[in-house]
């Protein structure tokens, strides 16, 4: 055993190293297998002598690899050592002639190596007691090992103990390992503490130790403390490297600035630094999450112009870019180049494809992809399982989306909450509102909580189930939880109340929307439209049709059916119905009216007008007009619907069609049942 003064002499270092963890104040707890500091003399099994006299032999010939490799195997083996081997391998090293001091130094290192941090620390505190001196690059083997271990507290409090003593000559390298290690748990203040506590004291931090805090603020979308680290190092001298520009760009790539990211990379430029093809990728990924997809492919060239090998995250981020904005063909053949190249499509790489097929409503393809990614041995995650039952419920195929999410579980895979909600809206397109409500309140019994999507398609389900009371109320819910309610939502109890024939409370709805700032989308204007002109309310139907144009949304062809049909419904179209003639041609108020006259011509709408949208063909009224408008030598012309029906404002009313492509002179035809 070891002496009452030497136990007392290494609980109080271990107190200073560890004061709140019980396993470091007592030294009898972690004291290494084999060095211990024994009293008395036992027996030592010949064959560990022998490896001891191999090791010296070997370190005295400057073969430190291989001494250091047999060292790992005394340390790290499963058999039995004496405790009086610490003896016996000074002994040897003083008897081989070597240093005693460097071959301890070798044993910390060693332990750091494999884990041990406890014998390691022991072995340290040996080190210090004995020799006054430890080597700096054996202590930040020592941090390396506390970090992977997941005790970086343990790290910062060896590294202050270090600061604090003058035994160890503390690197830059050894403090960026406590500060990354903190800013990944989180700890950012003390972080950031440790690095003016380190500056004060003249121990100048490098950039490594601000690159970790720069890019966690960056990730939290703090960018306001970012800059004042990046502001710090400016004032302190230290130079920004490739590293933290690649953190910038990929900060403002996040964000969707393409603009900021470029800035960053022309500053990088200007510099003399070099990108590298994590940077490259890094702006690759900043231009396509902006939509900037010819300037993300020039960057792209130039990887290759700078001799820089695009790896899988390059391809990714492109094929990224592509899928997200519709070009999955061109994705389809970048995958293909990847394949050419020898880079291997990972699971990011499929899921993105997947996704990109079922966005194009290309399902087939996605589920050859997912084929493919089985045949290979890839997983299958939720994620990729979401994106196809997500799609096949797009496409209508509700059983086979069911019977995938079904296959999922019986993986082992965990739903998440977008399977869940992908299975309440499988429920609710085949109608069961009861089941999926079972499914919406297990949910939040279960601490998955519901997001504003599913909400969103519980709300849909109960308005096309007729039950719009239902539906207000989860409405309610959903802003009693602090959720801000969108279009979606609106444009749910819009339609429904719409088709219950409520008008004047989806115009409510509607106007709360205006008050909210939530921008209505084409199905919105539709639903209220098509509601407007059942009630025979013309005049807001066509403002709300202006009002829609000047958004710059794009009308469907519902939205012109519901338009033409509703001069049918309007109360006024009672009246007589004068004659064109009479007016000579000419509305009270439209600048075009002036320039039309109205021959009087028996053709049927579609030989007349091929351009004009089927479903507006159907619907129009006896007597109703299609005139196409064209400048001479235009390819475009503009399609107007005119009502015969006397109104006290004009004689008739002008709807706008985009044209099919045709030429056209200026024309009117007056159609005839």
């Amino acid at each position: 055993m070891a002496s009452t003064s030497t136990i007392k002499l290494l609980s109080n270092r271990s107190s200073i190293f560890f004061p709140n963890n019980p396993t470091f104040s007592n030294p009898k707890r972690i004291l290494p297998r084999f060095f211990h500091l024994p009293t008395q003399s036992t027996s030592i099994p010949l064959h560990l002598l022998s490896q001891l006299d191999r090791f010296c032999s070997l370190f005295k010939s400057k073969r430190y690899a291989a001494a250091k490799s047999l060292l790992t195997h005394l340390a790290t083996s499963d058999h039995p050592l004496s405790t009086s081997l610490a003896s016996a391998f000074e002994a040897s090293c003083r008897a081989a002639s070597i240093s005693y001091p460097t071959a301890l130094d070798m044993l910390f290192r060693v332990y750091a190596d494999a884990g041990l941090t406890h014998p390691a620390l022991e072995t340290f505190e040996i080190l210090l007691q004995r020799f006054g001196r430890v080597e700096d690059r054996s202590c930040t083997v020592y941090l390396q090992a506390l970090r992977r271990s997941g005790r970086i507290n343990d790290a910062h409090q060896f590294l202050i103990r270090m600061l604090d003593s003058d035994a160890v000559d503390v690197s830059a390298y050894s403090m960026a390992i406590v500060v990354d290690g903190l800013c990944k748990n989180g700890v950012l203040e003390t972080a950031r503490k440790l690095v003016d506590d380190m500056f004060l004291r003249g121990l100048a931090p490098n950039v490594m130790s601000y690159n970790p805090m720069i890019e966690i603020y960056a990730k939290k979308g703090d960018f306001s403390l970012m800059y004042q680290v990046l502001k710090v190092m400016d004032e302190r001298g230290v130079e920004a490297n490739v590293a933290t520009y690649t953190i910038l760009v990929d900060a403002f790539g996040e964000i969707g600035d393409a603009n900021k990211a470029e800035k960053v990379f022309e500053e990088m430029s200007t510099k003399g630094f070099l990108g590298d093809i994590y940077l490259y990728t890094s702006l690759i990924n900043a231009n396509c999450r902006a939509g900037n997809i010819k300037r993300a492919f020039a960057l792209f060239d130039q990887c290759f112009e700078k001799g820089l090998e695009p790896n899988d995250h390059t391809y990714g981020a492109l094929i990224n870019g592509l899928c997200k904005h519709g070009q999955v063909l061109a994705a389809e053949i970048m995958m293909h180049e990847m394949q050419s190249k020898g880079i291997d499509i990972n699971q990011i790489v499929f899921n993105t494809m997947i996704d990109g097929y079922c966005r194009k409503a290309m399902i087939d393809k996605a589920l050859t992809l997912k084929a493919i990614m089985e045949k290979k041995g890839i997983q299958l995650d939720v994620y990729t399982y979401n994106t196809l039952a997500c799609g096949l419920c797009k496409s209508n195929n509700i059983k086979e989306a069911k019977s995938l999410l079904h296959v999922m579980v019986q993986q082992g895979i965990v739903p998440n909450t977008v399977t869940c909600t992908t299975l309440i809206d499988i429920l609710c397109k085949e109608g069961d509102m009861v089941e999926a409500k079972r499914l919406f309140r297990e949910m939040v019994n279960n601490g998955a909580d519901p997001t504003v999507v599913t909400y969103n398609v519980m709300i849909d389900g109960y308005v096309k189930k007729g039950s719009i009371t239902e539906a207000e109320r989860l409405q309610r819910e959903m802003e009693k939880k602090g959720m801000l309610v969108d279009v979606y939502t609106y444009t749910s109890l819009i339609h429904g109340h719409c088709v219950g024939g409520k008008l004047d409370v989806a115009v409510k709805y509607f106007a709360e929307m205006k008050q909210r700032n939530v921008q209505a989308n084409v199905v919105t204007y539709t639903a209220l439209i098509s509601g407007l002109s059942k009630k025979g309310k013309s005049d807001e139907a066509f403002k709300l049709y202006d009002e829609m144009l000047k958004a710059g949304i794009n009308p469907d062809d519902s939205v012109y059916s519901s338009l033409v049909s509703s001069f049918h419904n309007t109360k006024e179209m009672r009246g007589s119905t004068p004659s064109l003639e009479a007016d000579g041609g000419r509305s009270s108020g439209h600048p075009l009216s002036s320039q039309v006259r109205v021959p009087i011509a028996n053709r049927t709408s579609q030989k007349a007008f091929p351009i004009c949208p089927q479903s507006v063909r159907n619907s129009l009224l006896p007597f109703s007009f299609l005139v196409a408008l064209s400048t001479e030598g235009s390819s475009t012309s503009s399609l107007y619907v005119c009502s015969m029906a006397y109104l006290p404002t004009r004689s008739f009313r002008l709807l706008e069609f985009p044209s099919r492509g045709s030429s056209f002179t200026s024309q009117l035809c007056a159609l005839v049942d």
